[in-house]
């Protein structure tokens, strides 16, 4: 019960501290929205003040890294803009039928994950193994990444979950497993507040509909597939939560939204890294009302994140000699053939119950203006996926069984919060009335 409340405690901290950060909140953002790019911005911040006191050596502890949160949270609050009264954001009150079956299934997925029956066996041969060293050695152990079997635990990749898990360790002074897969459940939770956020203009039907019918579709697969523990809901989050900001014209609030949900994706996992790169772009690419496409101050917002979060990981782990090789046999009709219907067949598993399928309507996201960024989002990261099959000499069907299922949570989400926003703009308001 005390590591569930440190990992609590911890989650709501991160909150707090990332709703304080500057320049963060558009004046259209509703409450839930406020609250998931907060918290994304505060797991990065810290993130970053994890890893600089990983490069100045002077290790984690429950001291150094609380004061270093309370002093970046003092900071915000003493500096930053203070929020007119008129303009406080309370949470909803429309709630309905489709936010009591969202919350039923994300107690559900969290009552089962704190069993352990479903977590994934990556918690216990990576990101549970590393989360447990690094709280043993009070910072991140590169030499026992580097050690010459250490491919088995993919030592390249990112440190934000180990982080987490071993920050909350700390706390309480022990490892407890069972209560770090409030995690996942945590990450579930912020998932859902964003989709809420981004249907909220919804007809009422429609916004339930479409909360309560993506609550579900995830919690069967994550209990299905064993995601209690996993790093897949961290892209996934990222996501969905810079929908909005790609979604109304470029402003200010929006490039920094969307570096924070980049930078969050790139310190979750490699593919995150490349996930980050497309919002980047997808954001860029777009004219601001004001100002220029490569002002310094817009390429600040949305880059100085990233930059932060990429560039200390990509000098450790070329310092440290932990990029595990990805053997490329190049593009051939004959790989094609096997990735092909294993693709098919991974789209199939029994876990997503045939919604993975949502992913072939992606062309109509790139129908309307502004579905059209995030089209171009899902699309680079799906060919992503799908060019490291055509071109890695392993074993394709095993390597596209045992991954590529997961990697359909990265973007299925996102995905299916997109066709229901193109949906209600297909003007089908009378018909829905009944509904009401």
């Amino acid at each position: 019960m005390t590591a569930g409340l440190a990992v609590l405690a911890l989650a709501a901290l991160l909150t707090i501290l990332g709703t304080r950060l500057p320049g963060l909140a558009a004046p259209a953002d509703g409450a839930l929205q406020r609250l998931v790019t907060g918290s994304l911005a505060g797991m990065v911040l810290f993130h970053l003040l994890a890893t600089l006191l990983d490069l100045t050596g002077l290790g984690w502890s429950v001291l150094k890294l609380g004061a270093g949160l309370l002093i970046l949270l003092a900071v915000f609050v003493r500096f930053g803009p203070k929020t007119p009264e008129g303009e406080k954001r309370l949470l909803p009150s429309d709630l309905g039928w489709g936010d009591e079956m969202a919350l039923l299934a994300v107690v559900v997925f969290g009552l089962v994950a704190l069993t352990l029956w479903v977590t994934t066996p990556d918690f216990v041969f990576h990101w549970g193994l590393k989360g447990n060293r690094y709280f043993l050695a009070r910072g991140v152990d590169y030499t026992y990444l580097a050690r010459s079997w250490g491919w088995a635990i993919h030592p390249d990749y990112p440190h934000l979950l180990p982080e987490l898990y071993a920050a909350s360790a700390l706390a309480v002074g022990r490892f407890d497993p069972q209560a770090l897969m409030l995690w996942s459940a945590f990450f579930f939770v912020l998932l859902l507040a964003a989709a809420r956020e981004i249907l909220r203009t919804a007809e009422p039907f429609v916004r339930q509909a479409g909360i309560a019918l993506l609550a579900v579709v995830l919690a069967a697969f994550a209990i299905r597939h064993q995601m209690a523990g996993a790093a897949d809901w961290m892209p996934a989050l990222a996501l969905i939560a810079a929908i909005p900001a790609l979604s109304r014209p470029p402003d200010a609030e929006g490039d920094l939204q969307i570096g924070v949900a980049a930078a969050f994706a790139a310190a979750s996992k490699v593919e995150g890294v490349m996930l980050a790169g497309l919002l980047g772009l997808a954001q860029l690419a777009r004219r601001p009302a004001e100002g220029s496409w490569l002002g310094l101050k817009r390429l600040l917002r949305l880059g100085l994140l990233p930059a932060l979060v990429v560039l200390p990981w990509w000098l450790q782990v070329r310092r440290y000699h932990l990029f595990t090789v990805l053997s490329s046999g190049g593009l051939s009709w004959e790989r094609a053939k096997i990735v092909g219907p294993a693709v098919v067949k991974a789209i199939n598993v029994p876990g997503w119950h045939g919604f993975a399928w949502v992913i072939l309507l992606l062309p109509l996201l790139a129908l309307r203006r502004g579905t059209r960024p995030l089209a171009f989002v899902l699309a680079g990261q799906l060919s992503f996926y799908l060019w490291i099959y055509l071109v890695a000499t392993f074993d394709a069907e095993y390597y596209v069984a045992m991954s590529f299922p997961r990697l359909l949570f990265h973007l299925v989400p996102a995905m299916m919060v997109g066709l229901v926003g193109v949906l209600c703009q297909l003007r089908l308001r009378p018909h829905l009335e009944w509904a009401r």
